[in-house]
Parts: C-alpha cells; sequence; structure tokens
C-alpha cells in the first residue's frame, strides 16, 4: 500500500456538510488517510473513513484536550468540520492546534466566522461595506419592528440570529406575527426580498493573500434549508456580488455566500463563512475546495485558479447504508472504530448504472 500524502480529520461525520467534506476528500488527487469522529457509533460518514472515532461534544470541557491527543496520536495534518458549533472552538485554539501537534484548522479567525455567524453582525458588516442586502431590525426593537413593516410592509422574515437551515425561521404576514417575532430573543427580523425561484449559492475559495481564486454559482431550490435541486450557471450579478463580498471579507478558504435577485439586484440574504452542503456539488464539477485547502493551506503549494464552471444540474435524494450490529457496540464500549469500513454491509446502489429500476 502506497503511504498516504497526508492524515486528515473530519469532526462531525454525521452531518450532511462533514459529509460532503468527505466525498470532497474522495474526489481529491492527493492520497489521504481520513479519520473521521463524532459523538455517536450510528452515523454513516463513520463507516467510511479509514479510523473512526467517538468525540465529545464540542461545548464539553474536555473537547480540547481530546482533540489535541487525536491530532498527536493519528499524527493529523489538517482539521476539517462542516459542524457550526465546533468552528469557534477550532478557530479560537488553532494556533494551539499547530503549535502543539501539527495539525492546520481549516477555519476562519473568531471574528470574520462571527461576521457570517450571527445574521445581526452580517447585516451590518453588509451595510457598512456597500453591499445590498435585506432592510433588517433586532427582534427587541419595537420601535425598529414598527418602522420596518411600515416601510416594507408584509411579508417580513424572521430569523435565528444563529444557525442555519431555516431553523426557527417565522413568516410574518401581519401585525400579530410580527408581535410574535418580537418576543423572540436574539432574533433578527428583515424585509422579505425576491424570490425563492431565484436564489442562488455562490462558492468563494481565497488564497493566504485574500484574494479570491474561484467563484462558482448554482441557482437552486430548497426542502427545510437544504438544497434538493441546483442548475449551475454563470449568472454574471451573482458571481460578481460573491467575489466582492468574499475579497471583503476575507476569509480563510472557503466561503458560502447566498443571495436572492432582487429588483435587479443580488442581494446577499445569508454567509457561510465555511464549507457549505454544496461542497461535494462543487467537487464532482471540478471546484474542489477541499483539496484547494489541503494543497494550499497544509502543503503549502501555491494557490491555482478553481475552474470556471457554468453548466450542470444537481437533484439530491435519500439513500440508505446497512451496518453490522457489532459496529455500534464497538464503538460505544471503546470510543473507536478500527478498520471501520468492515462493518459496512453495502450502501444502497438505486439510480446508479446497473443498479435495479
Amino acid at each position: 500500500m502506497p503511504q498516504p500524502d497526508i492524515t486528515v480529520l473530519v469532526l462531525a461525520v454525521g452531518g450532511n456538510v462533514s459529509e460532503g467534506i468527505l466525498k470532497a476528500l474522495g474526489r481529491s488527487s492527493l492520497r489521504c488517510r481520513v479519520v473521521g469522529a463524532d459523538i455517536a457509533p450510528a452515523k454513516m460518514g463513520l463507516y467510511t473513513v479509514d479510523r473512526a472515532l467517538i468525540s465529545p461534544w464540542a461545548r464539553e470541557p474536555g473537547f480540547l484536550d481530546w482533540l489535541l491527543r487525536v491530532c498527536r496520536d493519528n499524527k493529523v495534518d489538517a482539521v476539517f468540520t462542516g459542524a457550526e458549533p465546533i468552528l469557534p472552538v477550532l478557530a479560537k485554539h488553532s494556533d494551539a492546534i499547530w503549535a502543539e501537534t501539527g495539525a492546520k484548522c481549516i477555519v476562519s479567525d473568531l471574528e470574520t466566522l462571527d461576521t457570517g455567524d450571527d445574521k445581526l453582525l452580517t447585516s451590518q458588516w453588509l451595510e457598512r461595506q456597500g453591499f445590498s442586502g435585506p432592510a433588517y431590525c433586532r427582534s427587541e426593537d419595537r420601535e425598529g419592528l414598527s418602522q420596518l413593516a411600515a416601510r416594507y410592509g408584509y411579508p417580513l422574515v424572521a430569523k435565528t440570529r444563529r444557525g442555519g437551515g431555516s431553523r426557527g425561521h417565522v413568516h410574518i404576514e401581519n401585525e400579530n406575527d410580527l408581535e410574535y417575532a418580537g418576543r423572540k430573543p436574539l432574533y433578527i427580523v428583515q424585509q422579505h426580498v425576491g424570490d425563492p425561484c431565484e436564489e442562488y449559492t455562490a462558492g468563494c475559495f481565497s488564497d493566504k493573500e485574500g484574494r479570491v481564486r474561484g467563484v462558482i454559482v448554482m441557482r437552486r431550490e430548497l426542502h427545510e434549508g437544504t438544497t434538493v435541486q441546483s442548475e449551475l450557471g454563470e449568472f454574471p450579478e451573482v458571481r460578481a456580488a460573491a467575489r466582492a463580498i468574499s475579497e471583503a471579507l476575507r476569509p480563510l478558504g472557503p466561503c458560502n455566500i447566498q443571495f436572492r435577485m432582487h429588483e435587479g439586484r443580488a442581494c446577499c440574504i445569508e454567509i457561510n463563512v465555511r464549507f457549505s452542503g454544496t461542497t461535494p456539488i462543487r467537487a464532482w464539477f471540478g471546484f474542489n475546495e477541499v483539496d484547494a485547502a489541503l494543497r494550499h493551506y497544509v502543503l503549502g503549494e501555491p494557490c491555482p485558479e478553481l475552474p470556471l464552471v457554468t453548466q450542470g444540474v444537481m437533484v439530491r435524494y435519500w439513500n440508505e447504508m446497512y451496518l453490522a450490529p457489532e459496529a455500534i457496540t464497538e464503538g460505544a464500549r471503546n470510543g473507536v472504530i478500527e478498520n471501520p469500513r468492515r462493518y459496512n454491509l453495502g450502501v444502497e446502489n438505486y439510480g446508479m448504472p446497473g443498479s435495479p429500476a
């Protein structure tokens, strides 16, 4: 067996974004040894990696010590995650993790991360920078809510300041709904912009100097906050706006920016300063941010321009994996599953060439 070029730790491999990171790693030309971790043994991603670990929650006091030990013991070169609660922990301790273990955390700094994670901070940052975004107001600002409704009318939309996937969204159709939203702390209320049929997700990748080295744009259809259908295209207004926002924000590596077209302009509705749920789709079409991050930020290679991709269609569907019961027992008992693929009894291949109709 050839020696791997690099050892990668992916955290929260039961979540869809980290699963997408695993898929993108599988499309890299680098020989990667992949260590996967999650909080429980019944997680699909654990049975697709070379070594599987059961991790503590990121909020637990022992998480950092566990992470340092795992990086040292497994000679980890890079740490990835798509789980939002883990990202601030990695950002806060990335220098210490690097100094003590030699592992590079692929994550932006705390301030940049927070600008995208907190929708109020996102809206304020867009406003300061002169970018197009929905008018907004904190849910606690009763006078501001009244002014927002008077100026823009209904509907409005209320969102939790933190968290994605449309969790906690409130559609505001009238004064009673607005009163209800005003009683929800740590929410932001925004002008309703554009049409769901004109919603876009743009992936940007930036190098160490903050230069954007590639932008890829998809028009998408959502279900419960997840992209279930996408169409790649040129979409020049969205592409230009995404590039400008990423150049101003200067994230480390990946940045996912979501837009709706509103009154002829690309209006930014969300910024995710991380890999996103559409990472594997982009990798399929050759825009592999995970591979680029490993080569540039970990191996020190020059960062080339990622390819311009303007054609392609994706539809998502549910699938199943079947496991040996012993896998769950081993993971729960030992906190590690050695050679986890041996417990993977099969994955339903419906829809693949040659599979049952």
